[in-house]
């Protein structure tokens, strides 16, 4: 899922997306369970449902490790520190119980890095090294399970030197991916974090619909962040041809409706931008994106300021935007008089 130094608020956000939007059913070596039950649940976007279904299975079989997988995931998109702390003690045991169970490093790794980004700075450098060496050892024992590849390259891209970051390493897992459609997905994410974002679409292009589904979610989640980034740089254009493939690729995902209105945006075309936030709001995927905020300036925009009102306090209340996002949303909120 996808999935941004260790000490920034980006490892949280990325590793919460390695492990929550791994949406679909995928080949036997990239898919995040063995389990065929549990893999529907998480490509069907039920983490409450999966929550449920492991804390019943854990307590048949405390060493289950698809099951102590499946709770960390749940707890990781249901976004409560209780539930990742549960998660956390049960990864833990497992790792203890079954020390080659690579799922049980992974849960440890990514739960513990979200757990402690969120208890500060100061929590997140001490939980480093753990989260580097669980991550590393799951990767070792299962070097062809996609996701603890990605997510290792993940934390040696964003986790300063002090606390084992590496973009040497991040290279390095890349290049030794066991197919080349890994290999070239871990490696525009190396690029997307260098800044090289033109570079990263023209890569990811023809990724968005590899019949490995796990290198295909990572492709079309970082060629959103790189699209993102050219909109944000003004050069919408380069960013459109893209996006219009990813929405073809997954049209039924929030992102590729969203990425097109921003570049509608961008171009002053307010109303058409409106229609594709619309699209994105109702699409998979849609409450991990701003579309209040956004959706609520293009009808301030449009001079519809009860509407805009109303969107953008929807936006204020849910408070999961981006702190520059918030800010902003209620200056408009001001401006309107809510």
């Amino acid at each position: 899922m996808k999935p941004a130094s260790f000490a920034s608020p980006g490892l949280g956000r990325l590793l919460v997306l390695l492990c929550s939007t791994l949406a679909a059913a995928t080949p036997a070596s990239a898919q995040m369970f063995r389990d065929s039950s549990l893999q529907a649940l998480l490509g069907q976007e039920r983490p409450a449902e999966l929550q449920r279904v492991a804390r019943e299975r854990l307590a048949a079989r405390p060493d289950d490790s698809q099951a102590v997988l499946a709770l960390a995931l749940g707890a990781l998109e249901n976004n409560d520190a209780e539930s990742r702390k549960l998660a956390i003690q049960h990864a833990r045991s497992c790792t203890q119980q079954q020390p080659r169970a690579a799922e049980c490093h992974y849960a440890l790794g990514v739960v513990l890095g979200v757990q402690a980004m969120s208890e500060g700075m100061l929590k997140a450098a001490r939980s480093a090294g753990t989260v580097k060496e669980a991550l590393a050892q799951a990767q070792t024992l299962e070097p062809a399970w996609y996701p603890a590849r990605s997510a290792l390259v993940e934390f040696y891209l964003l986790a300063p030197g002090m606390m084992g970051g590496s973009s040497a390493r991040a290279q390095e897992l890349a290049r030794a991916a066991p197919s080349p459609a890994q290999a070239k997905v871990l490696q525009a994410r190396v690029d997307l974090q260098d800044g090289k974002s033109e570079s990263v679409l023209q890569s990811l292009t023809g990724l968005l619909s590899s019949p490995d589904a796990a290198v295909a979610e990572d492709a079309a989640e970082w060629g959103f962040g790189a699209a993102l980034m050219l909109v944000n740089e003004g050069k919408a254009p380069l960013a459109q041809p893209f996006l219009e493939q990813l929405m073809r690729a997954r049209p039924d995902h929030a992102a590729g409706p969203f990425g097109l209105a921003r570049v509608r945006a961008a171009a002053g075309a307010h109303a058409e931008a409106l229609v594709l936030y619309e699209q994105s709001a109702r699409a998979q995927g849609a409450a991990r994106l701003p579309v209040d905020y956004r959706r609520g300036i293009a009808l301030q925009e449009l001079g519809r300021k009860d509407e805009a009102r109303a969107a953008l306090a929807r936006f204020v209340k849910a408070g999961r935007g981006h702190k520059l996002s918030l800010e902003d949303a209620r200056k408009r909120l001001a401006e309107l008089g809510g």
